[in-house]
C-alpha cells in the first residue's frame, strides 16, 4: 500500500462557498475534491508526496499541519493534543482509510489535507 498527500491553501469561498460543487467537482481544476477519492484525479500539481509507509504519510502530515498552525482561525490548531490528533490519523491510516481534513485560515483562506490509501 502507498499513500498520495495532497495539500491546497486557498479562498474560503472555493472551499466552502456556494460555488464549491461547480468549483471542486471539475477535476481538472486545482481545487479541494468534493469526493475524497478524487484527490487521486485531479492534477499532479496538488500532490506534495508519496509515502511507502503511514508513519510516513503521518510524517508529511505532521510537517504540514505544523507549517500553517500559526495561521489556522480560532484555536483549531490546539483543540486537540498533537499526540491525539496524529495518533488518530497513524491509526486511520494503517487500517487503510483515507484521511481529509480542512482548516479556515485567518484572512478568509483555507487549508486542505487529504492522504489517501493507494493498494
Amino acid at each position: 500500500m502507498a499513500f498520495h498527500c495532497y495539500l491546497w491553501h486557498g479562498d474560503t469561498a472555493t472551499a466552502q462557498g456556494p460555488k464549491r460543487d461547480s468549483l471542486c467537482g471539475d477535476l481538472g481544476m486545482a481545487t479541494p475534491p468534493v469526493m475524497t477519492r478524487d484527490w487521486l484525479r485531479k492534477p499532479q500539481s496538488m500532490l506534495q508526496r508519496k509515502a511507502s509507509t503511514p508513519h510516513g504519510a503521518v510524517n508529511w502530515l505532521e510537517e504540514a499541519f505544523e507549517q500553517h498552525a500559526p495561521k489556522m482561525a480560532y484555536s483549531q490548531a490546539t483543540d486537540i493534543s498533537p499526540h491525539d490528533r496524529f495518533g488518530l490519523a497513524l491509526a486511520e491510516l494503517q487500517g487503510g482509510n483515507d484521511l481529509s481534513w480542512g482548516f479556515p485560515l485567518i484572512g478568509s483562506k483555507y487549508l486542505a489535507l487529504a492522504i489517501i490509501a493507494v493498494r
